[in-house]
C-alpha cells in the first residue's frame, strides 16, 4: 500500500458497533483519528504526525457499507469478556453432530490469524471426526 520509499502503520483502537452507541461517525470520526495519533505521539512516537503522508480511518459505518458487516462490527458479535479467548464459540457444536463453527467470532478469535486459525482449528476437527 504504501509508495516506494514510504511504509504503512495503523493503530486498532476498538469501538463500539452501530447497535451500541448513537455516534455520529461522519463527525467523531475523524476526531478520535486525530485524538488517537495525539495520543500516540505523546507517548511513543514523537513527531509521528510530522512524518505521515495519508491518513484515514474505518469505522464501523465503514465496516458495515463496505464490508457488509452486520451493525459494523469489526470484531465478530462484541469485544467483551464473555466472547473473548476461550468463552468464544468453540469450533464444533456440543450437542448437534457435525455442526462446526468458523470465524472472527470463533475460537480463538479475531484478526486474520484468528480467523486462519480458526479454520485449521475446525478442518482440523472435521477431518477428525470423518476418519472416526
Amino acid at each position: 500500500m504504501a509508495p516506494a520509499g514510504r511504509s504503512t502503520f495503523y493503530a486498532l483502537a476498538p469501538v463500539p458497533h452501530l447497535g451500541r452507541a448513537d455516534i455520529d461517525w461522519e463527525v467523531e470520526g475523524p476526531a478520535y483519528s486525530r485524538r488517537l495519533l495525539e495520543i500516540l505521539e505523546q507517548r511513543m512516537l514523537p513527531g509521528l504526525r510530522d512524518r505521515l503522508g495519508e491518513v484515514f480511518h474505518f469505522g464501523p459505518a465503514d465496516f458495515e457499507h463496505e464490508l457488509n458487516s452486520h451493525l459494523g462490527s469489526a470484531f465478530s458479535l462484541e469485544p467483551i469478556l464473555t466472547q473473548s479467548a476461550y468463552f468464544r464459540v468453540h469450533n464444533r457444536d456440543d450437542v448437534i453432530g457435525n455442526l462446526y463453527f468458523v470465524g472472527a467470532g470463533t475460537h480463538p478469535g479475531a484478526g486474520i490469524p484468528g480467523v486462519v486459525g480458526s479454520a485449521k482449528a475446525t478442518a482440523g476437527l472435521m477431518i477428525k471426526d470423518l476418519a472416526a
